[in-house]
């Protein structure tokens, strides 16, 4: 990582270099062009042979609930990243493959948007970008970011040559039942894993877990810390790791393109919103992502975080993936209206057929007072916003 971040090019240097670099590529060479603002590295050009490998990997692990859930926690406690972000970093699309939403542009092209996209990096925005003159592109610009996680995959984490080391394999990897876990670290994680055991039947434990010894330590961290500081913050973290872990041996947690919120077919919404809402007015505010065929569409979240967004968007006066998001009518003159929630339960599976073919439709779902409450938008409208979302100032 030293390594890359000192052979960092300087902005005008790479976009000069740029053609030779990519030419490389195509030549054998396979080494990334680092591109920095002068005090740290920011972009990365890689071939995208690296890349389709790189996603390539990234889909095996998401694939399988355990290899999932150990790559949340290594990428939140190495990176401070969600799996989310990692996926949109590498532009990941719903079929795990390599073919991206974004355009391809020419070499010469990048060379004159490299200027943006550092900025935009350096602003918290995805810089990805594809690059190539043929149908296929022969590179793409990533942020350091994502490379960063690259290398460390390479070099200490999950590595290529143990692709199953999270796997439940009883030969190499020997499982470890989340009961006898509970026991050897301590009297609060086995009350834990007793009050989720409490009323379930054993059959209803589909996986195996494995558990790293960086996962092993941080437990017993929280165990300790729990001990002493019995109900504080140290307890809640333990209990969500173990609840978290319970899930995925059970086969309840959500492991598509995105891991870490729930995923509902968009058939299946008449019958589930009005549980959702319940879930949502019981003081819940993670977002649910719903879709076609396992592909993600679109995106259920309270109309408070909605609001959020929008003044995001407004402030922001819209991104190259994103619109300005609109305001329901009256606060819009030619905005969507608010819905009954009747209506809503009539009406949410076409709307989301219709962001599935394209088009930018949007459900305000109303309270009992006509109000809005809850709201369905395009996915790709409400992640453009995501990543500069302050929820930490924000009272419960």
């Amino acid at each position: 990582m030293s390594e890359f971040q000192a052979e960092s090019w300087p902005l005008e240097a790479a976009a000069s270099s740029l053609a030779q670099v990519i030419d490389g590529f195509a030549h054998g060479d396979t080494r990334p062009l680092v591109i920095g603002d002068g005090d740290q590295p920011v972009l990365v050009v890689l071939s995208i042979a690296d890349l389709a490998d790189f996603r390539s990997r990234l889909t095996h692990l998401l694939d399988n609930p355990v290899d999932a859930g150990w790559l949340r926690y290594y990428l939140r406690s190495n990176f401070d990243m969600s799996s989310e972000t990692l996926v949109e970093l590498l532009g990941v699309d719903t079929d795990h493959g390599l073919t991206s939403l974004l355009s391809q542009v020419s070499v010469e092209q990048a060379a004159v948007l490299l200027p943006d996209h550092l900025r935009r990096a350096e602003e918290g925005a995805n810089p990805l970008m594809l690059i190539g003159d043929g149908r296929l592109a022969s590179a793409a610009l990533v942020s350091f970011k994502a490379f960063a996680v690259l290398l460390e995959m390479e070099g200490g984490g999950k590595a290529e040559e143990d692709p199953d080391s999270c796997a439940h394999d009883l030969e190499e990897k020997p499982t470890t039942p989340l009961e006898t876990l509970a026991e050897r670290l301590g009297p609060i994680s086995t009350q834990i894993v007793a009050q989720l055991n409490a009323g379930k039947d054993g059959s209803e434990v589909l996986f195996g877990l494995h558990f790293e010894e960086e996962l092993l330590e941080h437990l017993r961290d929280l165990e300790a810390r729990a001990q002493q500081a019995p109900g504080g913050g140290a307890y809640d973290e333990l209990r969500g790791v173990l609840t978290s872990l319970d899930e995925m041996r059970s086969g309840k947690a959500d492991v598509g393109t995105e891991a870490e919120a729930p995923y509902l077919e968009a058939a299946d919404l008449p019958a589930t919103l009005p549980q959702l809402r319940d879930h949502f007015r019981d003081g819940e505010d993670d977002p649910y992502i719903i879709g076609i065929d396992g592909r993600p569409l679109a995106g259920l979240i309270t109309y408070d975080v909605y609001q959020l967004l929008q003044d995001i968007s407004v402030n922001m006066n819209g991104t190259e993936d994103a619109p300005v998001l609109p305001l329901p009518a009256p606060a819009w003159e030619d905005g969507p209206p608010v819905q009954t929630f009747e209506a809503s339960l009539e009406i949410a599976t076409a709307v989301v057929e219709d962001i599935a073919g394209g088009e930018g439709s949007i459900l305000f779902i109303a309270d009992q007072d006509g109000d809005p409450e809850l709201v369905i938008a395009p996915l790709v409208w409400l992640w453009a916003y995501v990543d500069y979302l302050d929820l930490e100032s924000v009272e419960a």
